[in-house]
């Protein structure tokens, strides 16, 4: 059964965080901004709610959150949704990218705080379907949608 805010799953999702907040690549500057708003555990769909303060260093020439920092930054956080489910052998890798089709609704500009909404759609014990959607804190207006599917590539268990 799953669980709402859960300290367990909060911790989980937050040490992918800080894995990869340490690394040097470009999804290392977006961790900063990054804050787990909530977790839920219940099956069929866990998810798990971020936000996010776009700063300067992810826009574009217009002053807007960057499509690439966005596609980066839902690739990223659907990604730990998978955290809520992992085991050994069991997506304790969160696997490897097949698709990700991000869908641009509204600009996002400097300084907005969005919630970031990631769910798990279906996941078996090669194959997992994502989503996540990006609304306004304010207002709850969507800004962005995403659709991601990913291949497990954990090594098979030794019995």
């Amino acid at each position: 059964m799953g669980k709402i805010n859960n300290e367990d799953d909060i911790e989980k999702v937050q040490d992918w965080l800080d894995k990869f907040g340490k690394d040097k690549g470009w999804v290392h500057s977006l961790i900063p901004a990054i804050k787990i708003v909530s977790t839920d555990s219940t099956l069929p769909h866990p998810s798990v709610t971020f936000s996010f303060i776009v700063q300067d260093e992810h826009t574009n020439g217009m002053g807007n959150l960057h499509g690439g920092a966005a596609a980066t930054l839902l690739d990223f956080l659907t990604s730990t949704a998978l955290s809520l489910v992992s085991k050994p052998g069991f997506w304790q890798m969160m696997g490897v990218s097949r698709t990700l089709n991000t869908t641009y609704m509204r600009p996002i500009p400097a300084g907005m705080e969005v919630l970031i909404h990631c769910e798990i759609l279906q996941v078996g014990k090669r194959l997992c379907a994502l989503r996540g959607t990006v609304r306004r804190k304010s207002d709850g207006e969507l800004l962005c949608i995403c659709e991601h599917n990913k291949a497990n590539v954990d090594p098979d268990p030794k019995l």
